[in-house]
Parts: structure tokens; C-alpha cells; sequence
């Protein structure tokens, strides 16, 4: 397909839904959310990237789930009911007919509530990261989490996560909704992101956390029923406003490929009365 600068980004609109209210982060919890100013339990960073590659998906098809990319930051929060819609368009073609698409996320009151760029390479990358480039981190795991501790560089125990045809079915039709027939044969990017938020709560004995933002690179289309593997290490650690962050550096495998890799960002520890 040949794209121009300016060409619109297909509208998506869904109704949000909470799908981690059963989770241990108590962040998605009515009210324990409210201890900190939210007005009810946050949907999913995960959640929303999920919709918003529905409109990538879209425009860019299958190809972008081979070998696209897309960096998403969450900024104000989603609750569950809310009527969304993902909106955007191709910003620049590089020389090589690369497209760079801007998009965001407006809730009904017309707030933005993510933002985010996508690209589509014209070819494939040369190479794609082994399973040696993210060596696996020592096997204790809900180790305490502070600023004072976590060293960049620190490498997260792997974990492992049954991919079924049902399990998909599961997450496509009940969790996120997304009913697109690609989601017959391919496996969703939302999943996939969400495995980053399991290898976090599996490392970390965590307070309630807050997703803010992810860079993803794809590199295979996962067809094939099996067990999928994430790896990582901390990248960055930092304080803004009383919140305390943490930056991971992740890398998702069905063996012997790289499916994807993620560059996530959450809050650890919330300030008070965050909202």
C-alpha cells in the first residue's frame, strides 16, 4: 500500500473494560483507587495499547504485527464504562516509505487519555535479539522493590506463559473486545504487552503500580500454539513529583524467535492523592 503524509488513521471506538479488577495490583480495585483520588479502579495501560493497535492494525495490517513498532504513553486515567475512541494519522514518510503515524486516545469528554507514534519499516530487521542478549536473573522472586536497591543493569528471573488458541479466544473476545479475523490466526500485541506487567509483578513485591508507558519493537507474528517467554533487566530508576519509577528492558520469545521487545515504564510507588 502506498501512503501519504496526512492520510487518516481509521477510527476505533470501544467501551472500556476493567479486566484486572482480580489482580494483586489493587491499582484496578473501585476502592482502593480511591484512596489515592481516582474516581474508581484505573483500567490497564496494557488495556488501552490494545485497543489503540486495533486502529494500527487497521490501516497497516499484518505487516505491522510482523515488524512495526509503536511507543505509547498514558496520560490521564481510563474507568471502566468509558467510551473511547483511537484517532490519528500518518505524520511523515521517511525516504525509504517508512510511515510514522501519530494517534491518541479520547475518552467521551474529549480528554486525551493516551498518545502515542507507530512506525511501519519497509523491510524487516537484519537481525532480531536472542534469548543470550537477555541473560535470565537470579531465581528469587517478590524481592522488595525501593530506589534505593534497584540497580540498572539488574537482571528479572524469566517467565513463562501458555499461549492457546482458547486462552487468546479468552483474551480477544472477553478481555479487550477486538474482534478483527487477523486475531483468528495471529497472536494479539496486546497480550503480548501485557506479559510485561506478569514478569514485573513476578519479580517485585509491589504497593499498587501504575503503567505509564511502553515502547515496542516487533520482530514475528506469533501462528503457533506454545509456551512464550519473557526476559529483562532494569534499565532505569528515577523520582518525578513524589512518584517512583522504574523502566525495564524486556524481550518476548516463542524459542528459538523474538517476538517483540519492550521498553516499559511504570510508577512503583504512587505520590498521594495522585489524581
Amino acid at each position: 500500500m502506498l501512503y501519504s503524509a496526512g492520510f487518516p488513521l481509521p477510527e476505533y471506538r470501544v467501551k472500556a473494560f476493567n479486566n484486572k479488577t482480580d489482580s494483586g495490583n489493587l491499582i484496578h480495585d473501585d476502592e482502593f483507587a480511591r484512596r489515592y483520588g481516582f474516581r474508581s479502579g484505573l483500567v490497564p495501560g496494557a488495556s488501552i495499547y490494545a485497543y489503540a493497535s486495533r486502529s494500527l492494525v487497521d490501516l497497516l495490517g499484518r505487516e505491522w504485527l510482523e515488524r512495526g513498532s509503536a511507543e505509547i504513553r498514558l496520560i490521564h486515567p481510563v474507568y471502566e464504562g468509558e467510551e473511547l475512541r483511537t484517532t490519528g494519522c500518518i505524520s511523515s514518510l521517511a525516504e525509504d516509505g517508512t510511515p510514522a503515524i501519530d494517534f491518541q486516545v479520547i475518552n467521551n469528554l474529549g480528554v486525551t487519555c493516551a498518545a502515542g507514534t507507530a512506525h511501519l519499516p519497509a523491510q524487516p530487521p537484519d537481525e532480531m535479539p536472542s534469548a543470550d542478549d537477555y541473560p535470565a536473573g537470579r531465581s528469587k522472586r517478590n524481592r522488595p522493590i525501593s530506589l534505593e536497591i534497584l540497580n540498572p543493569g539488574d537482571r528479572l528471573a524469566p517467565i513463562n506463559s501458555e499461549f492457546t488458541w482458547k486462552i487468546h479466544w479468552e483474551y480477544c473476545q472477553k478481555s479487550i473486545r477486538d474482534h478483527h479475523p487477523l486475531y483468528q490466526s495471529v497472536l494479539h500485541p496486546g497480550w503480548l504487552l501485557d506479559r510485561a506487567n506478569l514478569i514485573l509483578a513476578a519479580n517485585y513485591d509491589l504497593p499498587p503500580w501504575i503503567h505509564v508507558a511502553s515502547a515496542v519493537r516487533k520482530y514475528r507474528a506469533q501462528q503457533e500454539e506454545g509456551i512464550v517467554e519473557t526476559r529483562g533487566r532494569v534499565h532505569d530508576k528515577f523520582e518525578r513529583n513524589g512518584h517512583h519509577f522504574l523502566v525495564l528492558d524486556l524481550a518476548v520469545f516463542a524459542p528459538p524467535y523474538c517476538l517483540e521487545t519492550i521498553r516499559h515504564t511504570v510508577i512503583f510507588r504512587i505520590a498521594p492523592r495522585a489524581a
